[in-house]
C-alpha cells in the first residue's frame, strides 16, 4: 500500500522530498493512499542514492538504425499489466510467423464488457492480418499469454473475469482454424472452479510441450477465501501435453507459503523455461525478491533470494526504524515491474525497476512511494545470493550494492536531474521507477538486450511527460552494458506519443521485435490518472540490430571499470583504508563527502598498476553515514562508509 511522494533532489546538492496530493487508488485490490498535507522529508537520503547509483548519461541517444512500426490492434483497455509486463505477449515461429496479444476493449466506457484477449498473426508472406475488433474468447477475460508448442498447438490462456477462472482458448494449428475453449482452473468437491488471477505462462520440456503457469489466487478484496492461510497465493500448474491434461494444480512452491508472507500479489512475478528448465522471478516491494528454479521440468525448485529486504513479513504501520532513532527509514527495493531470461546455458538473467519507500504515518494502513526513483536493476546467478542485508548503521539508507544499476531514463538536459514541466517532474501514475517495464531477449551470440519504458523529459504535453520505449545490450553476459537507446522518439508531432508495456520476442537475431501499446496521453484511463477513456494503438515495433548502439559508449554504471576499491574497517573508528585495484598507471582523486554533499576530506594518489592502498585518519569525522568518492580519469566509483565510536 503505498503513498505517492514526489522526489525533488538535485545530484550533489539535495533539500527535501515534498508529497503531492494524488488520488487514491486500489491496486491488486490494495489501497495505495495519497498524502493529504505536505511531509518535509531529510533530503540527505535522496542524496545518498544519487552519490551511489549516479544518472549514467547526460546527452540523448536517438536510435540510429532503421526501425519500423507496423499498427496491429488498438483497445479503450490500456492496463497491459499491473506491473510486469508478460513476455508471451508476443512469439515467432520456426517458420517466421508471428503472433501478437494484448488485452482488448472496443468500447468507450468504464465497464470494458468485452474485453478480452486482442490477438494478430502475421503470415509468412510478412503480412499482418487486420487489426481484431472482438475478443477470442466467448466471455470477459484478460492478461493473454500466447503460446505454440512442438505439436504446433496454439494457445491463448487468460483468467476469465464472468466466471472466475483461468481458461485456454486453443486451436490444432497456430495461425490457422478455429478456436475452441477449455478450463485450467482446478475444481473442488463441490465442483466449484479455484478463483485464479493475473496468470504467466511459458513453453518447456523436451519436446515443447510442456506449459508452466503460475496464477494468484484471489484475496478478499475480490470475494476470495484464504489459500492455506494466505490471503492471496502464487500457486504453479502444469500440464505435459500442451493443455490437454493438467499434473500439477494449485501447487504451492517452497517458500511460498505463510513461514515468508502474509498475502502475495498479481502481476509481480514473471516466467521463463527451455527445455527442462524453468524459473519464477518474483519482484517484491516490502519483502524479499527472489527466483525460484527447477531443472527437472517443473518437479523440484530450488530457490534464491537477489534482493533480500531488511525485515521478513512486514506489515505495514508497523513502523520501520532499523537505527532506533526514532524516525521512520527509508528503503530501497523493486517497483514490482520485472522481467526474468534463460541464457544458452540455462542461467537466469533478472531486471526490475528500483524504488524508494518509507512507512511514516502509522496509522494510515498504508505507506509511500517516490516516483521520482530511477535505476533499472540487473542480477544474475553467477552474482550468488544476496547475503548483506543491511546493519544498523546504514539502515536508513539501505541499498543493495549486490544489484547495480544498469540503465536510467536519462538526463537529456543535463542538469543531473530527470524532470520536465515543472519541479514536480509532470509525471504519469503507473506506481513504477522513471525507468521501468523490461522486457528481454537474447542473441544467438550471447548478446543480452533489455528494453524499458522510460521517462523522457524533452517530451511532454504541457503537464504531463511521456515515456518512449528505451534499449540496452551487454555483449559479455551482463558484465557492462551499453547508454540506452531511445527507439521512439519519431518527430516532433508524432514523438508525443506514450510508449508503455514494451514485450521484446525473447530470440533477436538481426531484428529486435517488441510489441507495445501508444497513446497520444500520458497515464492510464483503466487506473492511476484515470485519464478519459479512448482508444489506444497496439503497435509492432522492429528494429535492425546492426549499427543500433554504433554511437552509444558504456554506461558509467558498470562492473569492469579500469579500477575498484574496497574500504575496511567499515564501519570505522578513527582509522580506515582504501585498497585502489587498477588496471594502469593513473592518477587517483580520493574524496570523502558527508550526508550534504560536503568534502571533509580529500587527497590525490598515483595509482600503479595492481593494488594501491591509502591509510585515512577518520577519527575527528563525527558518526554517520559518509561516501568516499574515487575519480580516475573522469570515471568515480562511490562507496558508503560508516563511522561509529
Amino acid at each position: 500500500m503505498r503513498k505517492i511522494i514526489t522526489l525533488l533532489a538535485s545530484f550533489l546538492i539535495c533539500s527535501s522530498i515534498t508529497a503531492q496530493v494524488n488520488a487514491s487508488q486500489t491496486i491488486n485490490g490494495i489501497m495505495k493512499k495519497a498524502i493529504n498535507d505536505k511531509k518535509i522529508m531529510s533530503g540527505d537520503e535522496a542524496l545518498g542514492h544519487l552519490l551511489i547509483n549516479p544518472n549514467p548519461s547526460t546527452t540523448a541517444n536517438l536510435k540510429t538504425a532503421t526501425s519500423t512500426e507496423t499498427l496491429i490492434g488498438t483497445t479503450t483497455y490500456d492496463l497491459q499489466s499491473n506491473a510486469a509486463v508478460h513476455a508471451t505477449r508476443i512469439l515467432m515461429n520456426d517458420d517466421g510467423s508471428m503472433a501478437g496479444g494484448w488485452s482488448m476493449s472496443q468500447q468507450y466506457n468504464t465497464t470494458y464488457s468485452d474485453r478480452g484477449t486482442g490477438y494478430n498473426f502475421y503470415n509468412t508472406s510478412g503480412n499482418w492480418d487486420a487489426q481484431p475488433t472482438t475478443r477470442l474468447e466467448t466471455s470477459r477475460g484478460g492478461w493473454p499469454s500466447i503460446l505454440v508448442c512442438g505439436n504446433g498447438t496454439e494457445s491463448a490462456i487468460t483468467h476469465n473475469t464472468d466466471n472466475s477462472w483461468i481458461q485456454r482458448t486453443f486451436r490444432a494449428s497456430y495461425g490457422s482454424g478455429l478456436w475452441e475453449e477449455d478450463i485450467v482452473s482446478s475444481q473442488d468437491s463441490m465442483g466449484t472452479y479455484s478463483y485464479l488471477i493475473w496468470n504467466r505462462s511459458a513453453i518447456g520440456g523436451i519436446d515443447n510441450n510442456t506449459i508452466h503457469m503460475i496464477a494468484v489466487t484471489a484475496s478478499s478484496a475480490f470475494q476470495g477465501t484464504p489459500f492455506n492461510g494466505l490471503d492471496g497465493a502464487l500457486v504453479y500448474y502444469r500440464s505435459q501435453d500442451c493443455g490437454s491434461t493438467w499434473d500439477r494444480k494449485d501447487i504451492q512452491l517452497p517458500t511460498l507459503d505463510t513461514s515468508m508472507f502474509n498475502s502475495m500479489a498479481g502481476d509481480v512475478y514473471a516466467i521463463d523455461a527451455q527445455g527442462e528448465t524453468v524459473v519464477i522471478a518474483y519482484f517484491n516491494d516490502w519483502g524479499d525478491s527472489f527466483i525460484l528454479k527447477s531443472n527437472d521440468n517443473g518437479d523440484t525448485w530450488t530457490r534464491t533470494t537477489f534482493l533480500d529486504f531488511p525485515v521478513d513479513k512486514y506489515v505495514m504501520d508497523s513502523g520501520l526504524d532499523l537505527d532506533g532513532d526514532l524516525e521512520m527509514d527509508m528503503v530501497y527495493s523493486t517497483d514490482n515491474s520485472g522481467a526474468v531470461i534463460l541464457d544458452a546455458n540455462n542461467e537466469a538473467h533478472v531486471f526490475v525497476g528500483n524504488m524508494a519507500y518509507i512507512d511514516d504515518d502509522l496509522a494510515d494502513g498504508a505507506s509511500s512511494w517516490f516516483p521520482a526513483t530511477n535505476g533499472l536493476l540487473y542480477w544474475n546467478e553467477s552474482m550468488g545470493p544476496d547475503l548483506t542485508p543491511p546493519t544498523v548503521q546504514d539502515s536508513s539508507l539501505w541499498y543493495s550494492d549486490h544489484m547495480p544499476v544498469i540503465a536510467q531514463a536519462p538526463d537529456l538536459n543535463g542538469d543531473s536531474i530527470v524532470a520536465g514541466v515543472d519541479s514536480v517532474g509532470g509525471y504519469a501514475l503507473y506506481y513504477a521507477s522513471r525507468s521501468s517495464m523490461p522486457s528481454a531477449g537474447i542473441s544467438a551470440n550471447g548478446e543480452i538486450y533489455v528494453s524499458f519504458s522510460g521517462y523522457t523529459e524533452n517530451a511532454d504535453d504541457g503537464t504531463q511527460v511521456f515515456r518512449h520505449i528505451y534499449i540496452t545490450k551487454s555483449s559479455d553476459g551482463g558484465l557492462t552494458w551499453r547508454n540506452p537507446v531511445d527507439v521512439t522518439p519519431h518527430d516532433v508531432w508524432a514523438g508525443m506519443q506514450e510508449c508503455v508495456f514494451g514485450a521484446m520476442h525473447q530470440i533477436v537475431d538481426d531484428k529486435i521485435r517488441i510489441i507495445y501499446q501508444k497513446d497520444f496521453q500520458p497515464g492510464l484511463a483503466v487506473r492511476g490518472d484515470e485519464d478519459m477513456v479512448d482508444m489506444n494503438d497496439i503497435v509492432y515495433l522492429e528494429i535492425d540490430t546492426v549499427g543500433l548502439f554504433d554511437a552509444t559508449p558504456l554506461s558509467n554504471n558498470n562492473l569492469d571499470k579500469e579500477f575498484e576499491f574496497s574500504i575496511y574497517p567499515n564501519p570505522a573508528n578513527n582509522t580506515t583504508t582504501i585498497q585502489i585495484s587498477s588496471k594502469i598507471n593513473e592518477r587517483a582523486t580520493i574524496s570523502i563527502v558527508d550526508m550534504l554533499g560536503k568534502t571533509v576530506y580529500s587527497t590525490e594518489k598515483d595509482l600503479l598498476v595492481g593494488l594501491n592502498t591509502e591509510n585515512i585518519n577518520t577519527s575527528k569525522l563525527k558518526t554517520g553515514i559518509y561516501f568516499v568518492n574515487t575519480l580516475c580519469e573522469n570515471k568515480k566509483i562511490s562507496k558508503k562508509l560508516v563511522i561509529t565510536r
